[in-house]
């Protein structure tokens, strides 16, 4: 089981994966990696190689979200964009940080919207 953040595109998940135990309690009983998407993005390229097309993207213009470690319940939460809530790249996020199917809540959040609706919405 690993905490972080990722993406979803063209089907495949990418993005940093930490244990546990290399995250930081930021809110209380909750577990989160101290990477963010705006960092990740501008420093660590070797997504270009895998898709070139997102050369000239931005990190929120790829459907993303995070996964963190409830302490309490001793599950995962993962925290993504609406749009990637089907089966298929559930599965994909639950192999990519090694997750329990049994042992995950899953959340919307409309931070990680790719939405420009939604996106003007937050900044109003």
């Amino acid at each position: 089981m690993m905490i972080g953040i990722f993406w979803v595109h063209n089907g495949t998940v990418f993005g940093k994966a930490r244990v546990v135990s290399e995250g930081d309690e930021y809110f209380p009983g909750i577990i989160d990696s101290p990477d963010s998407h705006a960092d990740f993005w501008d420093s660590d390229k070797g997504y270009i190689g895998l898709f070139p097309d997102l050369l000239f993207c931005e990190y929120m213009d790829i459907p993303r979200g995070r996964v963190v470690f409830s302490v309490n319940d001793h599950r995962s939460i993962v925290y993504m964009d609406k749009a990637l809530f089907t089966n298929e790249v559930k599965k994909h996020v639950m192999n990519f940080f090694h997750l329990d199917a049994g042992a995950v809540v899953w959340r919307k959040d409309s931070h990680y919207t790719t939405s420009a609706d939604e996106i003007e919405r937050l900044f109003e």
